[in-house]
């Protein structure tokens, strides 16, 4: 079977490092870099023991879907990233009808999302016309997520351009050495570290973003700049791209190929290659404004149990953003089984006088206000809230690490 155009050598090489880089960042935070900079890397040193190996090589199949080619079982028998990258493309010239993606979702457990090429094709066509032939791509975003493997992998293969991954540069030396005819494959937070100095973009950029919401108030800053085109992509890993739109102040389009649920309005409905009906539940609160444009409202409220109760993560939340002294926080499960409970992550806000006994003061303050299971057992303190390489709420351990000590 013939290859699609993306599916290199050096590309797939691109994709492994990036999917290795994730794993390593939590299992030897330290030393991924020097190990993966050797041409060749020995996978099995990469990683504190065997265990860890299957771990890393388990994610590598699910991914590609090895499983599906039986390829799988020779995998954990190979050590270099050489071979791991040509069993991939093996596999991909035997079966290349699926591809996977891993998300932590809401409680940290990865989530296998799986997508037919056939629909994220769909997807590149659509912005190849959209977006009128960029000179080249500057990326900024990871490739094993669905976001970079659509924007940063398959569409510069479709297009034939330049792909340079600058993701060791600051973001505003990013934005600065950008040329005319660039596409920046970006994300709110990157754009935001950006635009925080001055800065002059050069005429004939395109800045794309995705992953999380872009506030009103980081466009505005973004035009200041001398940004004349802005695409904001709305979707999710289980849908991949649902919508887009260009200025703040409009509601995102709905791409071609998905339509309303008429059935349920929270559903949206596209087509197989063979014409069956797919349905997905919109990741947030949506205000329909016509079939074919949508307002986002904000995410949905998830209730989990707690003790057999229904309990609201987000309430939570927002009952400690409440208290004067808590600038922002993020609550979720500490664990997955029915013993779970919640934790939560705060930052002191500057009218934290005394952070040593903050904690007392929060336990105190959601006891007014909350039921048991509504109140989180562990409360971490931090700088700033834990966040992906994109941006994204990202899940943490608990500690007994004190205000002050955050600081």
């Amino acid at each position: 079977m013939a290859l699609k155009p993306w599916w290199t050598t050096e590309g797939i090489r691109w994709l492994l490092l990036d999917l290795l880089r994730s794993d390593l960042v939590r299992m030897r935070p330290a030393a991924e870099e020097a190990l993966l900079a050797v041409p060749d890397p020995d996978l099995s040193a990469l990683v504190p023991d065997s265990l860890a190996f299957l771990d890393l090589a388990t994610q590598v199949a699910l991914q590609f879907q090895l499983q599906e080619t039986g390829l799988d079982l020779e995998l954990a028998r190979c050590r270099l990233l050489s071979q791991w990258v040509d069993l991939v493309r093996e596999s991909r010239s035997r079966q290349d009808r699926t591809i996977g993606f891993l998300t932590s979702g809401s409680t940290g457990r990865p989530k296998l999302c799986t997508h037919a090429l056939a629909l994220l094709e769909q997807e590149i066509e659509f912005f190849a016309g959209l977006l009128k032939g960029p000179r080249r791509i500057l990326r900024v975003v990871p490739s094993h997520h669905i976001y970079g493997f659509l924007f940063a992998f398959m569409l510069p293969a479709r297009l034939g351009i330049q792909v340079l991954d600058v993701r060791r540069d600051l973001p505003a030396a990013v934005l600065r050495q950008a040329q005319p005819g660039d596409l920046i494959l970006g994300y709110p937070a990157f754009y935001d570290l950006a635009v925080r100095g001055p800065l002059a973009l050069a005429p004939g950029l395109t800045l794309l973003s995705s992953t999380s919401p872009c506030p009103s108030e980081l466009w505005e800053r973004l035009h200041a700049c001398g940004c004349t085109r802005m695409i904001e992509i709305y979707g999710s890993s289980e849908t991949a791209g649902i919508g887009w739109r260009e200025t703040q102040e409009m509601p995102f389009r709905l791409l071609p190929y998905w339509s309303r649920d008429p059935d349920a309005p929270e559903r949206i409905r596209r087509f197989d290659a063979t014409g069956k009906p797919l349905f997905f539940e919109l990741p947030d609160q949506v205000e329909w404004l016509d079939d074919a444009h949508i307002r986002v409202l904000g995410r949905r409220d998830r209730a989990i149990q707690v003790g057999g109760i229904n309990v609201f993560p987000d309430r939570v939340r927002a009952c400690l953003e409440q208290h004067p002294e808590v600038a922002a926080a993020l609550v979720r499960p500490d664990r997955e089984g029915p013993d779970r409970r919640l934790k939560a992550f705060v930052v002191p806000s500057t009218a934290c006088s005394d952070p040593d006994r903050l904690a007392q003061r929060l336990d105190a303050w959601l006891a007014e206000r909350l039921t048991p299971p509504e109140r989180p057992v562990s409360i971490t303190f931090g700088s700033r809230l834990p966040s992906s390489a994109l941006g994204k709420p990202a899940d943490w351990e608990p500690t007994l690490q004190t205000p002050e000590a955050s600081q």
